[in-house]
């Protein structure tokens, strides 16, 4: 069987070299003394709604190719930029802390459980102590799952607000609501459930944020 490895397309479009400049501005703009972008790349495997800038390069969802121009795409770069070079320094250490972490609680309950009923010979108390697991594990799940969708937004709305603060409220909610349209015009849904917030959600909270 043929194994075939996906590379992004790193071919130079017409918008591709302002889209650089504007992610140089960018980068000055906001003090970033690590190597600027030097590459756009359009990736097939991206979500409509994601924008990446980080490792020198823009990277950008194929299926929006030639949907956007250059000075659309501007803004949309800021809250990208600040996300991964401002609040996501160490990505280990915050998947760590946003996921690892709150898991790790619920493991060292089941290890202390399972140690218990290893050591007690007493059925009934093992069945007990099972029925309790369960209920608390069907109690657990949900709360951490709300808790890991909840800390995995967070920085992202961070990031919005900060690009507002740097380039304008009324330039990115603009940029935000023509980007959410031309979503929609490609079929894409732009509600749904997923750990990272929607074009409409991240609007929401903006102008909740900034009011």
């Amino acid at each position: 069987m043929e194994i075939v490895l996906y590379t992004p397309d790193t071919s130079q479009g017409p918008d591709d070299e302002k889209i650089l400049k504007y992610a140089v501005e960018l980068f000055h703009q906001l003090g970033i003394n690590k190597p600027e972008p030097d590459a756009v790349a359009w990736d097939n495997d991206m979500r409509h709604d994601l924008v990446v800038v980080k490792f020198g390069e823009v990277r950008l969802p194929r299926s929006m190719r030639g949907r956007l121009t250059a000075e659309d795409w501007k803004p949309l770069l800021a809250p990208s930029i600040i996300y991964d070079y401002f609040l996501l320094r160490d990505p280990i250490r915050d998947y760590a802390l946003r996921v690892f972490l709150p898991l790790a609680l619920g493991f060292s309950l089941v290890g202390f459980d399972a140690i218990q009923i290893i050591r007690s010979s007493q059925l009934d108390y093992i069945r007990e102590l099972n029925l309790a697991n369960f209920v608390i594990l069907l109690l657990y799940i949900p709360v951490i799952a709300l808790y890991v969708r909840r800390r995995w937004r967070s920085l992202s709305y961070i990031a919005d607000r900060s690009a507002a603060d740097t380039i304008g409220k009324e330039v990115l909610l603009t940029a935000f609501a023509k980007y959410g349209e031309t979503i929609s015009a490609t079929g894409y849904p732009r509600k749904r459930v997923h750990l990272w917030p929607t074009v409409s959600q991240r609007i929401e909270r903006l102008q909740k944020d900034l009011r």
